[in-house]
């Protein structure tokens, strides 16, 4: 790997003027030199797009009518000339040092695919209101608990994009989560123990509420991709029920406002691994007992709280 290789970071943008400016300020002042940034915007209604243009002798930027972050991201990644590429969200900033200490990583073990930050949770106003350090990574334990391990902050080569040909755009909401799900089939991932990230907790954010129930097909017709694939290794096919169980969990979980959708995925996810339930998390057990049996839980609950005051 080349001493300065090239690092392309890609932003995608929907009206985020109260923001990017942010976002680009803190990718243009990193300390490697060898970066090339490319803003899209995705067919903005508010003034980002006037914003992105100041930038425009610092940056490649394209505006275009809204197709979504999906398609936005494989644009990105068309464009790209990069051997290392990042997608930073329009109001995540990346952390300072963050693109040094990653090419760094990848320059001392050529091996690895992708690699992964700690990050700080802000707020609207920059505040810093939780550190994220995330574990180390475990194809695994990612599919088996249905958890996305790489967060912001996340880079990865560009010969991963060539192989799994960009972010499936049959996702909106979870494609990310595919493209590492699939992108861990390929090759190594490493965390780096450094907060060099952040993300961005605002009003402006697309809440659960809002993303609803199809967010949550999206998470089972997830697994359902994954476990269609042809010669999957045994170890991942030992965990198929484990990971159908976590996947219905979490759809239940964002089921807001259809509480006999909510029941129903509740229901698969016990129906496929009783023992990742009661293992996994004592809130998992918590929410479902809820959604069942409601008064044994509020029961629970206040027995739980009592104890602790003891």
């Amino acid at each position: 790997m080349k001493t300065n290789s090239l690092v392309t970071i890609i932003t995608p943008a929907y009206n985020r003027a109260d923001l990017i400016t942010k976002t680009i300020k803190s990718v243009l002042s990193q300390d490697y030199p060898n970066i090339e940034y490319i803003v899209l915007d995705d067919g903005s209604t508010d003034e980002t797009l006037k914003i992105i243009k100041k930038y425009k002798r610092k940056l490649i930027w394209e505006s275009h009518a809204n197709v979504g972050e999906t398609k936005t991201v494989n644009l990105g990644f068309k464009m790209a000339k990069g051997d290392i590429i990042g997608v930073v969200n329009s109001d995540d900033p990346l952390l300072p040092g963050a693109v040094k200490e990653i090419v760094n990583t990848f320059r001392n073990n050529p091996k690895l695919m992708v690699v992964y930050p700690d990050w700080k949770m802000i707020d609207q106003n920059g505040k810093v209101t939780g550190l994220i350090k995330v574990p180390e990574y475990n194809y695994l334990n990612m599919l088996r608990w249905h958890y996305c391990m790489p967060g912001p902050g996340a880079f990865f080569r560009k010969s991963l994009v060539r192989k799994l040909g960009g972010r499936d755009t049959q996702f909106k909401y979870v494609g990310d989560f595919d493209f590492w799900l699939r992108a861990g089939l390929v090759g190594p991932f490493a965390r780096i123990p450094k907060f060099l990230a952040t993300f961005r907790v605002h009003p402006g954010s697309a809440s659960v509420g809002k993303k609803g129930n199809l967010m949550a097909e999206e998470h089972i017709r997830l697994v359902n991709k994954i476990f269609s694939m042809k010669d999957l290794l045994p170890d991942i096919l030992r965990i198929k029920n484990e990971s159908y169980s976590s996947a219905y969990y979490y759809a239940g979980f964002l089921s807001v406002g259809d509480h006999w959708k909510r029941k129903y995925y509740y229901y698969r996810s016990i129906l496929f691994s009783p023992i990742t339930i009661i293992f996994k998390h004592q809130k998992w057990i918590n929410n479902i007992l809820f959604e069942f049996f409601p008064f044994l839980s509020a029961l629970l609950i206040l027995k739980s709280k009592l104890l602790k005051r003891v």
